[in-house]
């Protein structure tokens, strides 16, 4: 039988010509390492401009994808080293919501977020 390939379809197919069709890549974000926390902090502390702080976080970007091509890896990613938290990440880019400095959560084995607070309507 014959089917129909949706514009859609196609178009996908198209950005992943030369991926094999069983592709490797990483899933989830690179472990916040102790000089990554220690960067955050200086630039909440104010130790660090922003400037300096988005070059540091530009090489470990450079560093997670220097691995990812080093293991021959299909497809890479970024390691997400730009973010606290995927919650608090996005959650800072809405009104309507805040976050304590000390009200961590337990949200999986060792692992803690600060979830944020809702005190108005949500909105972006």
């Amino acid at each position: 039988s014959t089917f129909d390939l949706t514009v859609s379809q196609l178009r996908r197919q198209k950005q992943l010509k030369g991926v094999p069709l069983l592709p490797t890549t990483t899933i989830g974000s690179f472990p916040q390492t102790p000089a990554v926390r220690s960067l955050r902090a200086r630039l909440n502390k104010g130790a660090i401009t922003l400037e300096q702080y988005n070059a540091e976080i530009d090489k470990q970007i450079a560093y997670a994808i220097g691995v990812q091509e080093a293991l021959g890896l299909d497809i890479l990613v970024h390691g997400e080293a730009e973010r606290t938290d995927m919650v608090e990440f996005f959650a800072q880019k809405m009104d309507g919501m805040l976050f304590s400095t000390n009200g961590w959560v337990q949200s999986f084995g060792s692992r803690c977020v600060r979830p944020p607070i809702f005190w108005s309507d949500i909105s972006r």
